[in-house]
């Protein structure tokens, strides 16, 4: 199973990944909120937009087909669920141009972020923000484990496969289902278990310690000065 799914190239060494978590997720989160915020037919401020991502794309090393691998992943939906709204007087291009043009721009920056942060370093940069302790913990337990859950599931279906010969009627289909479901609940309530005594034992005190973490510094103050102008163009146009 592949761990780095989410944060593949995370341990690059741009002048993106030097910056701060905190830097970082208030500055895209800012951005994704002005791409939002940018009004059909603002032709110039996308093209400002799309030439700062581009920018970012650079200078953050991670490679070009990756990023737009990710981000064009989801944007059959986007049209679909564009398409099926109850339009008025025919399709409005230049508001479907514009949402796909938000999608894109959205996506790219999710992208950066996840790429650029390490996940460890995104929730104590979380947790400084202000963040429930509750929430950044629980993330970082799903982000660790669930892996391991589906290496279980795959594990559970191949020996389901082994056993059995043809396609069973769909009665029997169920009925194997949801055993599966059960031992799989019953398993992971165990498994949760012994690695709740074997974190106590290493010293587990409610927090996942974060080593060599950023501070923030003059690039950070520089990334966020950089991105006011683009901010406020998004809401005056």
């Amino acid at each position: 199973m592949k761990h780095n799914f989410i944060d593949r190239y995370a341990d690059l060494d741009s002048p993106l990944h030097q910056l701060d978590a905190r830097t970082k997720l208030v500055g895209f989160t800012a951005l994704i909120i002005s791409v939002l915020a940018i009004r059909p037919g603002s032709t110039f401020v996308f093209f400002a937009f799309f030439f700062l991502t581009a920018i970012f794309m650079g200078i953050s090393q991670v490679p070009l087909g990756y990023i737009l691998g990710r981000s064009l992943v989801l944007l059959p939906f986007v049209l679909l669920a564009s398409l099926a709204r109850p339009w008025r007087g025919g399709i409005d291009f230049a508001f479907l141009s514009a949402l796909i043009m938000r999608s894109v721009l959205s996506l790219i920056i999710l992208v950066l972020l996840t790429n650029t942060t390490r996940f460890a370093e995104m929730m104590r940069g979380l947790r400084k923000l202000g963040c429930p302790q509750i929430l950044t913990l629980n993330l970082g337990f799903l982000y660790r484990y669930v892996f391991v859950l589906t290496e279980e599931v795959l594990r559970m279906r191949q020996a389901r496969d082994c056993r059995s010969v043809g396609r069973a009627p769909a009665k029997v289909e169920l009925k194997i289902l949801g055993s599966m479901l059960g031992t799989l609940l019953v398993r992971s309530f165990e498994r949760a278990e012994r690695l709740y005594q074997a974190m106590l034992s290493r010293g587990y005190s409610g927090d996942f310690p974060v080593y060599g973490s950023r501070h923030f510094g003059w690039r950070d103050l520089v990334f966020i000065v950089a991105l006011v102008p683009f901010v406020l163009i998004a809401f005056r146009a």
